[in-house]
């Protein structure tokens, strides 16, 4: 038995591909709404992320430059 068969079972795949599955937008369950709010979420969360870097670069450019 491999350490991942003891820690999450020996279904390890089958769970990964069913867990990955696209979600079905004609089929309503609680699961395939925190998919899409997780995927927006961290969508958002990212661009932001990226943005306030962005700016931060630019900071460090201006102050370099007057310095």
């Amino acid at each position: 038995m491999r350490w991942y068969e003891i820690l999450w079972g020996r279904d390890t795949k089958e769970r990964e591909m069913a867990a990955w599955k696209d979600a079905d937008p004609e089929e309503l369950t609680i699961d395939n709404a925190y998919k899409t709010r997780w995927i927006w979420y961290h969508t958002i969360l990212g661009i932001l992320i990226f943005t306030t870097n962005m700016l931060l670069i630019a900071i460090l450019v201006i102050l370099a430059i007057k310095l």
